[in-house]
């Protein structure tokens, strides 16, 4: 099964990764250097652009994973509350959840394999517990092991459920109200990020005499790397300063 630490790109997300890169690349060049030398940079830039889009993908991807095991649980607890044994229960939440939002979401082919096994006599803390160390959430893992204690001792298991259901409720509200006031400050960030730019190309189209000496000669090679480089730190800073995590 799958490891949710690290993720892979597809082929065409690595595509898309290629394209971004070769359009910065080339964009760099010309507004910097007048030439395309710059585009020798493009190999560095390309394995930067990748590990952004990995990141924001990974983020993605967990916080998807994240509601689609909270609406999992959800759907086992109603279950269990039906009348039904711990399997059993699994087994009919997965099929609700697999009615709403069909088989090819991460969870649905975790709790399906989880499923097939446990009819096969593996213990589904096991099962559980092997998700959680996949999945690398916390919210899982915390489950996993309260899930195990009380599969073992006999706890109340409506109320494990609903709790860990209610936690990651909790925690989904709190990201979205900070997402919903980071929103304005990362679009205000994205239209700084482009002012540099912008203005190069506008003095640069309109006015070239007042950027020619920067272009053809080493000394002006040599501030516009320090500038293109200053550049680059503020856009990396801008993008730690705006990821926030609860």
């Amino acid at each position: 099964m799958r490891d949710y630490h690290t993720y892979c790109l597809s082929w065409k997300e690595k595509m898309f990764g290629l394209f971004l890169t070769i359009g910065s690349a080339g964009t760099i060049s010309w507004l910097f250097y007048r030439n395309f030398y710059g585009m020798a940079g493009a190999v560095p830039l390309y394995f930067l652009i990748q590990k952004l889009l990995k990141g924001y993908l990974q983020r993605r991807q967990k916080q998807e994973m994240l509601f689609q095991f909270r609406e999992m649980l959800q759907m086992i607890a109603t279950a269990l509350k039906a009348g039904y044994a711990m399997e059993n229960a699994f087994s009919e939440g997965w099929k609700e959840y697999e009615g709403l939002y069909g088989k090819n979401t991460i969870m649905g082919q975790e709790f399906s394999n989880i499923n097939y096994q446990a009819q096969c006599n593996v213990p589904l803390e096991q099962l559980i517990d092997e998700l959680a160390g996949r999945s690398g959430l916390e919210e899982v893992i915390n489950f996993s092991q309260v899930f195990g204690f009380a599969k073992r001792s006999g706890g109340d298991m409506m109320k494990i459920f609903q709790s860990t259901v209610e936690k990651i409720r909790q925690k989904w509200e709190v990201e979205r109200e900070i997402e919903t006031v980071v929103t304005a400050k990362r679009t205000e960030q994205r239209i700084m990020d482009l002012v540099p730019v912008g203005i190069l190309f506008y003095v640069g189209a309109a006015s070239p005499e007042f950027l020619a000496p920067l272009y053809g000669n080493l000394l002006g090679a040599s501030v516009m790397t320090v500038c293109l480089f200053g550049y680059g730190g503020a856009f990396l800073l801008s993008e730690k300063i705006l990821d926030i995590t609860v």
